[in-house]
């Protein structure tokens, strides 16, 4: 290979790193052409192409999970496919759609098609609403809410505390009163949460009667079973049961202290919640379902939250990836 001159080697190496970063940058482009991935998105409403990042799901966290490549791809879709406009990705897309079926807004001919302008619409804007860390993509329209609570978990912040703006919460000790939330919303949080059984207690002691909590976790098809991957000591230090994974680089980010299986719907059920499973079956090729759990007082006829609605239909038809 021939060797490059040193007076060369400051201005090729930039024109080197810049072409290899317009290729990344143009991919995902090129990939939804070639794919037909162009929707309009459900969140902010413009149709543009949405952006399959492969990268989004690091090698080494396919390692330490098992994953086959074709769920490796799959998850890569749900946690990418992001609207070349706004951002949200397609877990995020797919939690405004339940928004959206959950809570109907105008006349039936009429109804609200995206989050921009559900947020608008004066019901709507009388839910108290608690957003637990941030959901990419839905995060900003859902901050034009009056009653929107956003918080962030801050490891050796005391819940409640106002940390550069943002207030702090622990979902095994959340500071919101008894039944004072109407809907609740996380997306990749509860597996990260040291005691589940104490948040799942917590989530159900803030919501109002018939408040609801909508989120997601990450589920494989083949997991039959939830189980712990490790706990803390009293110490505060985390102790694995199993090898540890975090999220999102393997070896790197949030440690996950639950595994979620398939029969997550029943433990949510004995948690005391009314469970729906939204947005398709979990099958090989769509790891992307949204979780309803909706609060319920024995022997109440009716929910009493400030807005009632249908049941969610279930949906078959996967979005395009």
């Amino acid at each position: 290979m021939p060797q490059i001159p040193s007076g060369l080697k400051p201005w090729l190496v930039p024109i080197w790193n810049g072409s290899h970063q317009l290729i990344r940058a143009v991919r995902p482009f090129v990939s939804a052409v070639l794919f037909g991935r162009f929707e309009r998105c459900v969140v902010c409403g413009r149709f543009g192409p949405m952006l399959y990042r492969p990268e989004y799901i690091p090698r080494r966290l396919v390692e330490l999970w098992g994953l086959s490549p074709r769920l490796a791809k799959v998850l890569a879709q749900r946690e990418s496919c992001l609207c070349a406009w706004c951002g949200a990705k397609l877990r995020a897309r797919r939690i405004a759609r339940v928004l959206l079926e959950t809570y109907p807004v105008g006349r039936p001919s009429q109804r609200a098609a995206t989050v921009a302008a559900w947020v608008r619409d004066p019901e709507i804007r009388q839910l108290r609403v608690a957003e637990i860390n941030e959901v990419e993509g839905l995060h900003t329209l859902l901050g034009q809410l009056p009653g929107l609570s956003y918080s962030e978990f801050r490891d050796g912040q005391e819940p409640g505390a106002i940390v550069e703006g943002v207030r702090c919460e622990d979902l095994t000790r959340l500071t919101y009163a008894d039944a004072s939330i109407d809907l609740l919303i996380t997306s990749e949080t509860l597996e990260h949460v040291p005691n589940l059984e104490a948040a799942l207690r917590e989530i159900r002691r803030v919501l109002a009667p018939g408040g609801r909590h909508v989120f997601t976790v990450p589920l494989l098809p083949h997991v039959p079973r939830t189980f712990s991957r490790a706990s803390l000591s009293p110490d505060g230090a985390i102790v694995p049961r199993m090898p540890l994974i975090c999220h999102p680089g393997g070896d790197s980010g949030y440690p996950v202290f639950t595994e979620f299986g398939t029969d997550l719907p029943s433990l949510l059920r004995q948690s005391g919640f009314e469970t729906t499973v939204a947005l398709g079956e979990l099958t090989q090729g769509d790891l992307a379902q949204v979780f309803i759990c909706r609060k319920t007082i024995e022997g109440a006829a009716n929910s009493t939250s400030r807005i009632s609605s249908p049941d969610l239909r279930q949906e078959r038809e996967m979005d395009p990836i």
